[in-house]
């Protein structure tokens, strides 16, 4: 299986104006990253692997609970323990299942 990259930007990155990114500049960087997840989705359909996408939606930047970590933490735009665990569960839901 191969990851995709979680979007880390929800609708609100109000939180992040003090760091300078601004709405436009969030949906400029979600557009990339779709660019590149559909390389790495097509890429792993051609090579034989299921492409796998997390969802971070409701615990994006910004929110209540984020799966995301923020710019002053450790590490900015990595998962969160809890974005980790909801990535190793959407893993685990594409593995194919054992019919014994």
């Amino acid at each position: 299986m191969v990851n995709e990259y979680y979007d880390p930007f929800g609708a609100d990155v109000s939180c992040l104006e003090d760091e300078g990114l601004t709405r436009q500049k969030a949906e400029v960087l979600s557009s990339r990253l779709a660019a590149l997840n559909a390389v790495l989705r097509q890429g792993a359909e051609t090579a034989g692997f299921t492409p796998v996408k997390q969802n971070f939606e409701g615990h994006r930047l910004c929110s209540a609970q984020p799966y995301v970590q923020g710019p002053a933490d450790r590490a900015p735009l990595h998962p969160t323990a809890a974005g980790s665990l909801a990535i190793a569960l959407a893993d685990q839901k594409a593995l194919p299942v054992d019919a014994n």
